[in-house]
């Protein structure tokens, strides 16, 4: 098999290699490629693995994950080593956090009146930092709501304003289609939406059919709309030529 094609990977090995495994993290749908170095892990292996966000444990779904595209290879994440008893305590007294912060902010947001609604909160397997991700239609004053997080879980509470589209994708679940959010699973980049796509596919412009979770138009109306604008084009000169 020749070398991907138009990358800065051209060239390089395409050799499929085994040393690489997918990792779930929480209750993700996709799996997360993990290189395992010298080491071995078998499928339901928990896995201590350094993310952007910082060290996560995981649990090995599927090993070997046979991979061969060398940017595939260049971009898996590194695992530390095979989790440990105090690794396994530490996630389940983050999963403990999350739930009581989650619901600890939205009843303090309540309290203090404030014009917004908490999402989702993510702390460090560490315990020293928490992200509270939230959605606002204006701008919010959450000094005092951070001092009493902060407070109240002995960590540093940080604010992420998301929006509306962000907030379905952390949040997940199941779309019209009937399946998993695109927006949670691997679409990461959001194009503009417009009316205009569902004109075009002659879909029905009630709102509950062509929105999604987030109550946006549907991400998926822009992916085939290239094809139906071209479609669209060659119509009038067939029809003279039939004519």
């Amino acid at each position: 098999m020749s070398g991907c094609q138009g990358c800065s990977f051209k060239g390089m090995s395409t050799a499929i290699e085994n040393n690489f495994v997918g990792v779930r993290f929480r209750e993700e749908t996709n799996l997360t490629l993990c290189s395992t170095g010298e080491h071995l892990f078998a499928k339901g292996d928990s896995v201590l693995v350094e993310l952007e966000s910082g060290q996560a444990v995981g649990k090995v779904e599927q090993s070997p994950m046979p991979v061969f595209k060398p940017c595939q290879k260049s971009s898996a994440i590194r695992i530390i080593r095979a989790a440990s008893e105090e690794d396994r305590r530490l996630l389940e007294r983050q999963l403990t956090n999350e739930d009581t912060a989650r619901r600890f902010g939205r009843e303090r947001v309540r309290n203090l009146g404030l014009e917004m609604k908490i999402s989702k909160v993510v702390f460090a397997l560490s315990g020293e930092s928490a992200q509270f991700y939230f959605t606002s239609e204006s701008r919010v004053d959450f000094r005092g709501l951070v001092r009493e997080l902060s407070q109240r879980f002995s960590t540093k509470a940080h604010m992420v304003q998301v929006g509306a589209r962000d907030e379905a994708g952390l949040i997940g679940g199941i779309g019209v289609c009937g399946r998993t959010l695109c927006c949670s699973s691997w679409l990461k980049d959001f194009k503009p939406i417009s009316i205009q796509m569902a004109k075009r596919q002659n879909l029905s412009l009630n709102p509950s059919k062509i929105s999604g979770q987030c109550g946006r138009l549907l991400c998926c109306l822009a992916y085939e709309d290239d094809q139906y604008k071209r479609s669209s084009a060659k119509k009038p000169q067939a029809q003279l030529r039939a004519s």
